[in-house]
């Protein structure tokens, strides 16, 4: 994609972005998001660059009767299409603009026409419903335990990955943000987090909903802290940037109230109940950066230094039993010849 290509999508998307932002290096990770998702459409769609891509977020970011059910949706992408291309096609087109727009994989197909993953993190948009209430239901709240509390400043992602063996994958798809695969010990975390920005300061009525947009935001803020030198290190090591857009206007402190989550609730206090674990094996045997396993380290190395002693001391011991017993020997030859 070339750059007045890119600034032309962005500003289609986002309207208010002025032309010096399109500079802050955070928006390298969005152009190489555009990119992938021009260049990897489906191989049904002939002739497919980001020249026929454009026109149609044009019509669904001018027009927004067109996101309002998804019949029209279909119908102003086909408005922008030769008239021969086949439903399908446009489907596909339609559910790839849709993913450059929102950053989230929209189903309104079958048969993935689009190359788009099935799944979980897919959301369906069906007829007789807006593409916004389609989001939100997606997100509906469906916690399992209602749990409060002040969350501990010091869980972030890269303390986990550090002390506590966990990973992350990085999803460009808002939907799969903090997906948690215990057994792997993997974490998924939504990496663009300039997009949920522009996406909450950019429209009075952003298609996907302000509550999911604002509580995506808090948890990056949570996971990702300011002036936090091992998140500052584990951000730099993976190539994000995105540390330096700050909070986005967003209080640090409403991200530490467990309360304050609806979304996401559940999976932030998993972490927080992983983070309060002790460490096993050999994690006990380095002490963490704010002294939290303090009293398992010191009883592990205290224990440790007993045991070397002893070791030290048995030789000494060897010896001293054998002279004590050479000892006895002469005591009894002398009592036998007296």
């Amino acid at each position: 994609m070339l750059g007045d290509d890119f600034t032309q999508v962005c500003r289609l998307i986002w309207p208010n972005l002025t032309k010096e932002e399109y500079t802050h290096r955070a928006y390298a990770g969005v152009l190489k998001y555009f990119e992938t998702q021009t260049r990897n459409l489906n191989y049904h769609m002939d002739n497919t660059d980001f020249s026929n891509i454009l026109p149609i977020i044009k019509s669904l970011t001018t027009n927004q009767d067109a996101l309002f059910t998804r019949s029209d949706c279909i119908a102003a992408v086909r408005a922008q299409l030769p008239s021969a291309i086949p439903e399908t096609v446009a489907m596909g087109y339609s559910e790839r603009a849709l993913r450059i727009m929102l950053s989230m994989d929209i189903r309104i197909g079958s048969g993935g026409v689009s190359g788009l993953r099935e799944g979980s993190s897919t959301i369906e948009w069906r007829d007789g419903s807006s593409l916004a209430r389609a989001i939100e239901g997606h997100f509906a709240d469906d916690r399992r335990r209602m749990v409060t509390g002040r969350i501990d400043p010091s869980l972030s992602v890269a303390y986990l990955c550090t002390y506590r063996g966990f990973k992350v994958f990085w999803t460009s798809n808002i939907s799969e943000h903090l997906n948690i695969s215990w057994k792997s010990k993997i974490i998924t975390i939504y990496e663009h987090k300039i997009i949920l920005m522009n996406h909450i300061r950019n429209s009075k009525a952003p298609i996907i909903p302000r509550a999911i947009l604002g509580e995506a935001i808090d948890t990056l803020n949570l996971l990702f802290p300011l002036n936090d030198r091992l998140t500052t290190r584990f951000l730099a090591q993976n190539g994000k940037e995105f540390q330096g857009l700050g909070y986005c206007s967003r209080p640090r402190e409403s991200c530490l109230d467990l309360g304050k989550f609806d979304i996401w609730r559940d999976r932030i206090a998993e972490l927080v109940e992983v983070m309060n674990e002790e460490p096993k094996g050999l994690k006990q045997l380095a002490l963490e950066k704010d002294g939290r396993n303090f009293l398992p380290f010191i009883t592990f190395w205290v224990a440790t230094a007993v045991a070397l002693l002893s070791l030290l001391n048995l030789p000494f011991a060897i010896i001293s039993m054998h002279y004590t017993i050479k000892q006895y020997d002469l005591a009894l030859a002398q009592a036998v010849s007296t």
